[in-house]
């Protein structure tokens, strides 16, 4: 059988050091004490192991780029480009240019971007549960940071919301206030594929099981799948008979906010609009003041990214580190200081 060819993981394993160090010595990006380079070097002797064009590039110079690996836009460009304008002015204050990749090109992007030398680092973006790009940028031997933490993740840095908590946080506001149904808006089940929804849906089932075995009243869990303007109408029908029914999405969530201030629904008691924004609701309209809101800390998040990459790039020895943000309650004071 033929057998596969080394690569810098394989290289890692052998010399006893994180697979950063062995990109470190590769492209020459910042010093390595001899003993550490010696034993790389032997183990990729040893091992036979042939880096790639763009890493034997790096070797004679920095060149001061961090690729982005952007995802395909939809549904709130501004999401988006929160991520990346907070990434860029990161980067920016760490003396790095950003070059953008868009996911739509998938591990052939990531082998192209490599291939040029032009990035010392990559940041990914917007992962599924198995992503095919995790393994191309583990071959690439560079340093790299994931913004999403996929299914079986074998070894890297992760910079991520706590979508898991967000969930169990989310169902213990509407058990809390009263509410027998939880609606959740933006088409979840048919985005289980994205490791963030994956994550959010863990941590819903599981608090509401929780919920069900400690009181024995449960929480019912609806995954909605319609259009974003009707969730106003299908939340009331919910919430027929008096069965309080908690309003929640991970996306469109603009939308639906003005759809239900549109509809009246804001009014309802029977209904609990819950809000995943950054942005201040009392801001956009007075009518919203009062809607809880999470936190979901994209700016910090985007640039504790750039930190960690930078921290794998700089300092000697680095291992790569899981961070998970936890998302933060918010909620307007709208009370009349007169």
């Amino acid at each position: 059988m033929r057998r596969s060819a080394p690569t810098s993981q394989d290289v890692a394993r052998l010399a006893g050091v994180s697979q950063s160090t062995v990109s470190y010595v590769l492209t020459g990006s910042r010093p390595i004490s001899a003993a550490t380079r010696r034993r790389v070097e032997e183990a990729i002797e040893k091992l036979g192991y042939h880096p790639n064009s763009g890493a034997r590039a790096l070797r004679s110079r920095r060149s001061g780029v961090l690729g982005l690996m952007v995802p395909e836009a939809y549904g709130n460009d501004a999401v988006l480009m929160r991520f990346v304008g907070a990434i860029a002015r990161e980067a920016q204050r760490f003396g790095y240019d950003i070059l953008l990749v868009t996911a739509q090109e998938g591990a052939r992007g990531i082998h192209r971007v490599v291939r040029t030398g032009v990035c010392e680092a990559l940041i990914l973006m917007e992962l599924g549960r198995h992503d095919e790009r995790v393994a191309a940028v583990i071959e690439a031997g560079l340093p790299f940071v994931l913004i999403g933490k996929p299914v079986g993740f074998p070894n890297g840095s992760v910079v991520d919301l706590d979508f898991e908590r967000l969930g169990r946080m989310v169902v213990d506001r509407a058990a809390d206030e009263g509410c027998e149904r939880l609606l959740l808006f933006g088409e979840p089940g048919h985005r289980r594929h994205r490791n963030d929804v994956s994550r959010f849906l863990l941590g819903i089932e599981e608090q509401a099981q929780t919920k069900a075995r400690a009181d024995g009243a449960g929480l019912e869990v609806v995954l909605d799948a319609g259009e974003l303007p009707d969730v106003p109408a299908r939340a009331r029908e919910l919430a027929r008979g008096g069965r309080r029914t908690a309003v929640f999405g991970l996306n469109g969530v603009t939308e639906v906010l003005f759809a239900t201030a549109a509809s009246g629904a804001l009014d309802d008691p029977h209904l609990l609009l819950l809000a995943l924004t950054d942005e201040d609701l009392a801001q956009i309209s007075p009518l919203l003041a009062q809607i809880p809101r999470i936190d979901p800390r994209r700016v910090e998040i985007s640039e504790l990214a750039v930190r960690e990459l930078v921290r794998l790039l700089r300092e000697e020895g680095a291992s790569p580190r899981v961070t998970l943000v936890e998302p933060e309650w918010v909620e307007q004071d709208v009370s009349d200081p007169g």
